[in-house]
């Protein structure tokens, strides 16, 4: 992964900083002002309160003027740790740019916002297992480690969300900011894991990364589809009903993806590998209150 990404767009993410919300355990936001030592909060805006929130952080004040429920987000000023789980299995292969290049771009721009907060960023790689991680440090050395590692990764593997957190659990003893990357082509493998995160007292954000021809594919007529993970594969005639019938589904399996993270109060972005990265960082994650 040659070119991996520009210092000039690094540069015009300098100042922009992880955002923490009130969880059900208080493991960040609150207990950074309570239980941890060199730690203080700045209040940054208030956003619409979702299940799972702490009811410490509404403001009912808001609430009796507007009639509306609002939580109060804040910016940390603790030395957060931030682990990036970055799915490298063998169906992020796919596109070109790849869509493990497109992840692996988006989290060494995440990783430089961690690292210029003073914030302690690791980097876990995974397939059904995690792959030699980055182990959490601060400075901005540990971008140089970040940068070489993820420019030696090759996708590669099946995919096990569930088994990969329960050894990045084991290999973690502290809970911070979890930013997880992947396809998501299986929701149902990585709901235990999610729950497990979350039980710990783990933040939560989930980047599903699509390639376009995923998103809205192009195929037509006798197409031979490959199963990337297993080597599978079956020709199929593909017509306009065909592509129908996927969008539909697709539609489907995004619409139960979603419902599985806004149970759990957890973040969800989709992002295909066109968008623009200085786009994603500076509208979408700003507007949707994981970035300031």
């Amino acid at each position: 992964m040659k070119n991996l990404i520009d210092e000039t767009f690094l540069s015009r993410l300098a100042n922009l900083r992880f955002m923490t919300r009130g969880r059900q355990k208080g493991r960040l936001s609150g207990i950074h002002a309570s239980r941890r030592t060199g730690v203080s909060l700045e209040f940054a805006d208030y956003r619409p309160y979702t299940p799972g929130d702490d009811f410490r952080y509404v403001d009912w004040k808001v609430y009796g003027r507007l009639g509306r429920i609002v939580v109060k987000s804040f910016v940390h000023e603790s030395d957060l740790p931030v682990y990036l789980l970055i799915d490298l299995s063998s169906s992020m292969s796919l596109g070109s740019p790849s869509k493990a290049h497109y992840a692996a771009q988006l989290c060494a721009a995440l990783a430089y916002l961690g690292l210029k907060s003073h914030d302690r960023v690791g980097i876990y790689s995974f397939s059904n297992r995690i792959l030699t991680p980055v182990s959490p440090r601060h400075g901005m050395s540990q971008m140089n480690r970040i940068l070489t590692y993820l420019a030696d990764v090759e996708p590669t593997g099946e995919t096990s969300i569930n088994d990969a957190i329960e050894q990045f659990l084991q290999m973690t003893r502290e809970s911070g900011l979890v930013v997880l990357v992947s396809d998501f082509l299986s929701q149902q493998d990585c709901q235990q894991g999610l729950n497990r995160l979350l039980h710990r007292g783990d933040e939560v954000v989930a980047i599903q990364v699509l390639d376009q021809e995923e998103l809205t594919p192009t195929s037509s007529g006798k197409t031979r589809f490959v199963e990337v993970e297993t080597g599978r594969n079956v020709t199929l005639a593909v017509g306009q009903q065909t592509l129908q019938e996927y969008e539909t589904r697709l539609a489907q399996y995004q619409r139960e993806l979603a419902d599985v993270m806004h149970r759990r109060s957890i973040l969800h972005f989709v992002v295909p590998t066109t968008r623009s990265l200085s786009a994603l960082f500076h509208e979408e994650f700003r507007a949707r209150g994981f970035l300031r």
